[in-house]
């Protein structure tokens, strides 16, 4: 303080100290600002250390569980080596949660399996798995009253002279791709791509015959078996178009008449209704 009043006072009195006043505080203010911008661009210490870093362990892919799961879901559930009846006894005795997965883990494979035929349409054998229960019954009534379904293998084939000379009461064996599972009481067994083995045919039934009385009975909207009912027998098939079951599935039969020469009578079902009949020669 006493330096400042010191100086105004020397510059009142002279002036060239005045002069050199404020070349001195030039200098000092130069010095100053100097000092401060030093200090500005220094360098600032930092009491950061290097971090040390742990290597990531990588975790070794493998894919052993993957391929175990695979093997896993290609297993078979089910022998497809077992005849018919044992085969779908297996399938049955699962619970009915799991007999969809069983039947899909043998889906498409090759059985070999035997029955009795049931019916041979166009391009499929009806046959009963499990011959020691088959009563004669025919593919229509099966199906209808459906207890029986879940024993029945209908055998899809592509050349139809697979089935030729197969009637009723044959015994068959056969082979195919296992295509849909049969349930009880509601669906059949489908084998596709089948090829029968073995025959061992039965003895022809005896074919019914007919009088003009027993025609009179027979009316338009009946099916095969009431007709074969009030003729006392079956007929023989003289033609079929269609595959049987299907609406339109038609076949014609004949009987023989029981007196005259050459008398007989036609009847032309389809979808298992009677469409039409004629007769010539009866008595």
């Amino acid at each position: 303080m006493f330096f400042v009043l010191w100086a105004i006072a020397l510059i009142k009195k002279n002036g060239k100290a005045k002069k050199m006043f404020l070349f001195g505080l030039a200098a000092f203010l130069v010095f100053i600002i100097g000092i401060s911008v030093a200090d500005t661009q220094k360098p600032t210490e930092t009491n950061s250390k290097p971090v040390a870093t742990t290597p990531v362990k990588e975790n070794k892919v493998t894919t052993e569980p993957v391929q175990k799961e695979q093997t896993d879901a290609k297993k078979t559930l089910i022998d497809t080596s077992l005849p018919f009846d044992k085969f779908s006894s297996a399938l049955f005795a699962l619970p009915v949660s799991k007999q969809g997965e069983a039947f899909d883990s043998v889906r498409n494979q090759v059985v070999s399996w035997s029955g009795v035929v049931i019916e041979a349409g166009s391009s499929s054998l009806y046959v009963y798995g499990k011959p020691a229960d088959y009563n004669g019954e025919s593919w229509s009534d099966i199906s209808a009253e459906k207890k029986k379904l879940g024993d029945v293998i209908v055998v899809k084939v592509s050349d139809r002279s697979e089935l030729n000379g197969l009637n009723q009461g044959d015994i068959v064996t056969f082979k195919g791709e296992l295509g849909s599972r049969g349930a009880k009481g509601e669906a059949n067994w489908k084998l596709y791509n089948g090829k029968i083995e073995g025959r061992t045919v039965a003895e022809s039934p005896n074919l019914g015959t007919i009088t003009k009385a027993k025609y009179n009975k027979i009316k338009n909207g009946m099916t095969y078996e009431e007709v074969a009912k009030i003729i006392g027998g079956p007929g023989e098939a003289l033609s079929e178009v269609g595959e049987k079951g299907d609406e339109f599935y038609t076949v014609m039969y004949s009987y023989k008449g029981e007196v005259g020469p050459g008398a007989n009578a036609v009847f032309t079902f389809q979808g298992n209704k009677l469409q039409a009949k004629a007769q010539f020669g009866l008595e």
